[in-house]
């Protein structure tokens, strides 16, 4: 995964941001951004990988944000597969390094309530 070209994750990420805006209509937008990935904290401490990420921020005003995006992580790591992302300015960064089954990621979609 170190050696996963920036490039392929991009177009995994435009692959599934419209999957997962779907999914979440009316309680989030999704977006793709550039993000660096952490290369490890022991290996490699202080380096990073270019990446590509999921962005998900809620729909709501400034008012509660702060309380959906919990329950927007939350809803997520409860998955059958939980899926750990970073919250940042607002949002949850699913950051996409990592992920090598895309099929059952969009499969477990079904599972996810971000009430």
């Amino acid at each position: 995964l170190l050696a996963r070209p920036a490039a392929r994750i991009e177009a995994q990420a435009r692959r599934l941001a419209p999957v997962l805006a779907q999914r979440l209509a009316g309680r989030a937008g999704v977006k793709t951004a550039p993000v660096e990935s952490q290369i490890g904290s022991g290996a490699l401490p202080g380096r990073a990988l270019p990446s590509w990420a999921l962005v998900i921020r809620p729909a709501t005003g400034k008012r509660g944000g702060g309380a959906a995006l919990g329950r927007l992580a939350a809803a997520f790591r409860a998955l059958p597969v939980p899926v750990i992302g970073r919250v940042h300015g607002g949002a949850l960064v699913l950051d996409l390094r990592c992920l090598d089954d895309e099929a059952a990621f969009t499969a477990q979609l079904a599972d996810l309530n971000p009430a």
